[in-house]
């Protein structure tokens, strides 16, 4: 897809700051519109942080105005984007987040954002949108969430369209009532509580969450419930004790909300992946590609030890999962947990320096049985064929070409010359032995030293 964006500043007396606004443009398009505030002491030499904010049912891209939360993200120096996300009635749909995604995106490419401070807060059905977003959003090389706050969030969309008897806005984009397409439902939400095995709860072991509500709505139970779920499983959790307001952004205290999100930064490399993908993605340090049943989730909950080692608990509606950051000349051995898997699968390994790979070999450990298994490389991920056997574990040796080829004592571009020809089979690390990288014995390193090294190739 490609995106075009046009903005405009808005001078308004209802607000206290210049707002700008931007369209979001595909194919001619407009799908999208969203406002946000540069703070009056914005320096393109520091990082901000962003603040996300969500409007509530009804609201659109300047709702989120009328609260403090543009106050308190221009007194802290942070940016705050506001979007619309397509409709007033959203409910955080999928196409909603791809739209929210992509306006992030525009922001950090256009202006200094910290990208490991991402904030977000939201009232009523936008108080579960950074939860949703975060669910949806684990890939640590896209816009991830560092912290959300919730005021009033509609965090079970199927609970509460069942306290509602039907919800037209849910209706119109799941694309059904929530007993026709209960995995939209879901996949929307932050939590599902009628059925852990079909809930995201999981992805927000690593995001810390603020929960507030009113003192009287009847849905407070969905925060509640939520802490309650996640109280030991997530360390870094604050939920209301002494609710006031009646429902949405009025229950919150903006100052409060700021304080607590600004202590937190992104962890976007946990040790720990324990995961509901809703469609084949990456998260964290884990990917996984296929998905044999597209209205269920894929589960994953894998652990990173020390010294390479990996555990594999669950992994179930795939057969294909990336291990990333794995190949590296400093690791040249990795074990994974393979006890629990009864189908073929395939392991995949990606690193920067699969290139310099010489020799690799995997193989399924049952006892005191070895079985070699089959490798092969394809754009730049090592895969390993794991047949249907009751192996207990994988066990992967890698040696690499000497990164120090030219033997100068120093990892430089002449050691990449030769690496390359390694690598596409010109020469063996053997036929060429060097006692300096000054070729041409002119004292220095330079180009010519390259010439002199590709002629003698």
């Amino acid at each position: 897809m490609k995106y075009a964006f046009l903005y405009f500043l808005l001078f308004g007396f209802y607000f206290c700051q210049d707002i700008y606004t931007d369209y979001l443009i595909e194919n001619e398009d407009t799908i999208d519109v969203f406002s946000y505030q540069i703070p009056s002491n914005y320096n393109q030499n520091d990082l901000h942080p962003l603040l996300v904010a969500f409007h509530q049912w009804g609201g659109n891209e300047n709702s989120n105005y009328y609260t403090q939360f543009d106050e308190e993200a221009n007194n802290r120096d942070w940016i705050m984007l506001s979007p619309y996300g397509g409709s007033a009635n959203n409910y955080n749909h999928q196409d909603a987040q791809a739209m929210v995604e992509n306006e992030i995106l525009w922001m950090i490419d256009n202006f200094s954002i910290d990208s490991n401070k991402i904030y977000m807060v939201g009232g009523s059905m936008g108080g579960a949108a950074g939860a949703i977003y975060a669910n949806n959003h684990l890939d640590p090389t896209k816009p991830m969430v560092a912290a959300t706050a919730s005021a009033s969030g509609i965090l079970d969309c199927e609970r509460r369209a069942i306290e509602m008897d039907g919800n037209n806005s849910m209706i119109e984009w799941f694309g059904g009532n929530w007993d026709e397409v209960p995995f939209e439902y879901h996949r929307n939400s932050a939590v599902y509580f009628a059925d852990s095995t079909q809930s995201m709860h999981y992805n927000l072991q690593h995001t810390p969450l603020y929960l507030d509500f009113g003192e009287t709505e009847p849905h407070r139970t969905h925060a509640e419930d939520l802490y309650s779920l996640l109280l030991e499983y997530n360390q870094s959790l604050w939920i209301d004790t002494e609710p006031t307001g009646s429902h949405g952004y009025s229950v919150i205290d903006e100052n409060h909300a700021c304080d607590w999100l600004e202590q937190f930064e992104l962890a976007d490399n946990p040790n720990t992946v324990n995961v509901n993908l809703d469609e084949p993605s990456r998260a964290y340090w884990l990917e996984v590609k296929g998905q044999f049943n597209d209205v269920e989730f894929i589960r994953v909950n894998a652990v990173r030890n020390g010294d390479n080692n990996f555990d594999i608990y669950e992994f179930s509606n795939s057969d294909s999962i990336i291990f990333h950051n794995t190949i590296d000349i400093s690791n040249t051995e990795l074990l994974i947990n393979h006890e629990f898997i009864n189908n073929e699968y395939y392991i995949g390994l990606s690193g920067n320096d699969i290139n310099f790979i010489n020799e690799i070999n995997a193989t399924g450990i049952m006892d005191d049985y070895l079985e070699p298994l089959y490798i092969n490389i394809q754009n730049q991920i090592v895969w390993i064929s794991v047949p249907d056997f009751e192996f207990e574990n994988i066990g992967i040796v890698i040696s690499y070409f000497s990164t120090d080829v030219n033997q100068d004592e120093i990892w430089d571009v002449l050691d990449i010359v030769l690496t390359v020809n390694f690598i596409m089979g010109y020469i063996e690390p053997t036929d060429v032995q060097f006692d300096s990288a000054d070729l041409n014995d002119d004292e220095v390193i330079d180009v010519l030293d390259i010439v002199t090294m590709v002629n003698m190739i």
